[in-house]
């Protein structure tokens, strides 16, 4: 068998190992998702360069990935007043204003694009209703216990940095 035949017979297999390596890389990817994560920081990025935290100092958040492809998210400031009417439907414009600058919500699906490193949400409904009903992507970073991920149009403007860690 000569140099050249023997490359020949050989591209193949390397073509399906370098495929197969990529797809259990998505795969693992979308595997070392799974779980639920606490946020640690969240910041919001404006067009002019500023930067601040998004849901305050200590934001508090946690979102959950199932192996099925179901998520769960959920992002709150520390500080949300309580309503004084002890109602959640009798709060005042100040506490309903607070309460939804503070906070967001979605559920849905989710998969992993591997050609662009991201997660994509397939949002059923979210405390955000633009957002209902789309797919939101969000290039990541994951690690056994670190998850970031940068969310390109944050529901209050600008571009949005999270980090979490694993909870499980």
């Amino acid at each position: 068998m000569t140099h050249r035949s023997r490359y020949a017979a050989l591209s193949p297999l390397l073509c399906f190992a370098l495929f197969v390596s990529a797809t259990d890389t998505l795969a693992q990817a979308a595997k070392s998702l799974v779980g639920s994560w606490t946020l640690v920081t969240n910041f919001t990025t404006d067009a002019n360069g500023k930067k601040e935290p998004s849901y305050g100092e200590k934001p508090m958040g946690q979102v959950s990935f199932s192996p099925n492809g179901r998520y769960t998210l959920i992002i709150t400031r520390p500080d949300l007043p309580k309503f004084a009417s002890n109602s959640r439907v009798k709060g005042t414009p100040e506490e309903n204003k607070a309460i939804v600058g503070g906070m967001i919500a979605h559920y849905g699906t989710y998969t992993v694009d591997d050609k662009a490193k991201a997660i994509v949400f397939h949002i059923e409904s979210a405390s955000f209703p633009n957002w209902n009903g789309t797919e939101q992507r969000r290039p990541f970073t994951v690690t056994a216990s670190e998850l970031k991920w940068n969310t390109p149009s944050a529901s209050g403007g600008g571009s949005a940095d999270l980090m979490w860690k694993r909870t499980n």
